[in-house]
């Protein structure tokens, strides 16, 4: 298992938009798997009130390897998103900073 940030993700206030990953092995090999189940969660940085609050949450659409959220943030701040997915008896987390304009 490991987290491992993208370049940010830049969007505008009122943006409703798919959040796209394909998922490989750390390791670059072709190893087979399955993505048992998949969803994801939205935090938004509010150091303010206390750290990080959780804004909304859902399902991924699994397509083979890819994963496919539908998000619109609601406020002009920075978030983490987060996909939480299974793999075998695994359960994996990838962080995504998100940036809302």
């Amino acid at each position: 298992m490991s987290i491992n940030y993208v370049d940010d993700i830049y969007m505008d206030l009122g943006e409703k938009a798919h959040v796209i990953s394909l998922v490989h092995p750390v390791c670059g090999k072709e190893i087979p798997f399955e993505i048992k189940s998949a969803r994801w969660e939205l935090y938004r940085e509010d150091w303010e009130n206390g750290g990080v609050v959780l804004e909304a949450e859902g399902e991924c659409t699994i397509n083979g390897h890819i994963l496919d959220a539908l998000i619109q943030p609601g406020t002009a701040a920075k978030y983490r998103f987060k996909y939480i997915y299974e793999v075998a008896d695994e359960t994996w987390v990838d962080v995504i900073r998100l940036r809302v304009n």
